[in-house]
């Protein structure tokens, strides 16, 4: 923790003695798990010879990552992340960090902050309803995401911002290094969402579904969302207790979501947006546990706007109740070798993504434009 500290400051005192002009363009990644979601989009600025780029991380492996490609600064501690934000001095600020002026504050002397999405979900129903509000610039994943976002803007009198369709960086990443044909014969990914309502599938019923999976001989990846991790604690070792001597259950720890889509022949999960990168990148079956709404906007019903997960889950979800768990085996046994028909993923993408291929570099084109 001290060494932490101490690393944390010195890079503080670094980054502040920057000169300005070689931080135009700064990047906070909060977590390791949205390393590839930033990749694309610094791969491109540096391709359009940009150079004054550097990232704020909060990872020690992230920082060995990205020295191999910007400036990087590991900052831990959150009293001298704060103390970054209030003295931050550069032309674009770029997270994917919801809520800012909330967990950090803006500085007067940045002057756009840039929100993209790690995510294809809708924006007034897993995310609180102030997530995007202090934001000068949003690159959404598509019209869906603009039309949502300025209806909230008009119903909660937020203040206008730029909001710019690029596209979605982290499937156009995935497509381009994803390995189609290493799937593995009966394995299924289980990845619940995470829920502040205590009432949640990942709390209720995880241990049961995993059971009834490996009962059948079916094997289990199994990921839970970084959330669980500080919230579900006891669960989590709960679940590791029972299951990680059985050959046929493994935990994902890995930072990114690739390997266990990869092997995966199904996905299941109640609420969570890997449904999207699984079902749009290797067009294979989804199984929904219906429990509990993710429900973060409590306001929600304001904007009355299908969410695209409602959407997509009717065109490709397979349902299955809670209640029902004891058939989830069977449905598992239909879907196994069945995949979806790459006309109607390719139907539903084109429809609402923006820039397919090419979203970052959209966006690195936009930010050069703007400064």
């Amino acid at each position: 923790m001290i060494f932490d500290f101490i690393k944390s400051l010195k890079n503080l005192i670094e980054f502040i003695k920057l000169d300005k002009n070689k931080k135009d363009y700064v990047i906070f990644s909060e977590s390791i798990s949205y390393r590839y979601h930033f990749l694309d989009l610094i791969l491109n600025l540096k391709k359009k010879g940009i150079k004054n780029i550097v990232i704020i991380v909060s990872d020690k492996k992230d920082e060995i990552f990205f020295n191999k490609l910007i400036k990087c600064y590991y900052i831990k501690n959150y009293s001298l992340l704060s103390l970054l934000f209030n003295t931050l001095e550069c032309k674009f600020m770029i997270m994917t960090l919801i809520d800012l002026g909330y967990h950090f504050q803006r500085s007067k002397n940045c002057k756009y902050y840039v929100y993209f999405f790690h995510g294809l979900a809708s924006t007034h129903q897993i995310y609180t309803k102030t997530a995007f509000k202090n934001y000068d610039i949003i690159f959404s994943n598509g019209s869906y995401q603009f039309n949502e976002l300025k209806y909230a803007e008009k119903v909660f009198q937020f203040p206008e911002k730029k909001i710019i369709n690029t596209g979605y960086f982290y499937l156009d990443y995935l497509s381009r290094v994803a390995n189609l044909e290493t799937s593995k014969s009966r394995n299924i990914l289980f990845a619940p969402s995470w829920n502040y309502n205590k009432k949640n599938l990942f709390d209720d019923y995880a241990i049961n579904i995993i059971k009834e999976l490996l009962s059948k001989k079916f094997s289990v990846t199994f990921r839970p969302h970084p959330e669980h991790y500080k919230r579900s604690g006891k669960i989590i070792k709960k679940i590791k207790d029972l299951f990680t001597n059985n050959l046929n259950f493994s935990f994902d720890y890995n930072v990114s979501n690739l390997p266990s889509l990869e092997t995966a022949k199904i996905l299941i999960t109640d609420n969570s947006a890997i449904v999207f990168e699984f079902l749009l990148i290797f067009k294979r079956p989804i199984i929904y546990i219906n429990y509990e709404d993710k429900i973060h906007n409590f306001e929600r019903n304001r904007i009355p706007l299908k969410t695209i997960e409602e959407i997509f889950k009717e065109k490709f979800g397979n349902i299955l109740h809670v209640n029902n768990i004891d058939k989830l085996s069977s449905l598992c046994e239909e879907l196994v070798d069945k995949n979806i028909l790459p006309t109607d993923v390719h139907i539903f993408a084109d429809k609402y993504i923006s820039n397919i291929g090419k979203s970052a570099e959209y966006a690195a084109n936009y930010l050069i434009k703007k400064s």
